[in-house]
């Protein structure tokens, strides 16, 4: 309605819960900001902009007839090696210690 008086948020899930979508992607992309608000709380926007740049990045591989299992499987591979990395950068914290 038009006299419905606007409403200004920068929260992602706040966002996608007031649009009505019919495109299953589309759906999906709205249950994963509903399921990261829910597990964590925030960073909605941002898992919603990472998952669009992951569609985006597979679409021209699509068009080349790879199948999706295959994007999906490189998709997981990558995230493997990206956990390797970020546990070989790691290191403890010690959480009793107030002075570091």
């Amino acid at each position: 309605d038009a006299w419905d008086p606007a409403v200004m948020t920068n929260d992602g899930h706040a966002i996608l819960r007031e649009i009505d979508v019919k495109h299953p992607a589309a759906k999906s992309m709205i249950e994963l900001s509903r399921a990261q608000d829910e597990e964590v709380g925030d960073g909605t926007t941002s898992v919603i902009i990472q998952a669009g740049e992951m569609l985006y990045v597979a679409e021209p591989i699509l068009e080349r007839k790879i199948h999706p299992t295959v994007i999906t499987q490189a998709y997981f591979k990558a995230l493997k090696s990206a956990v390797a990395h970020a546990e070989s950068m790691s290191f403890p914290v010690n959480l009793d210690d107030n002075d570091t």
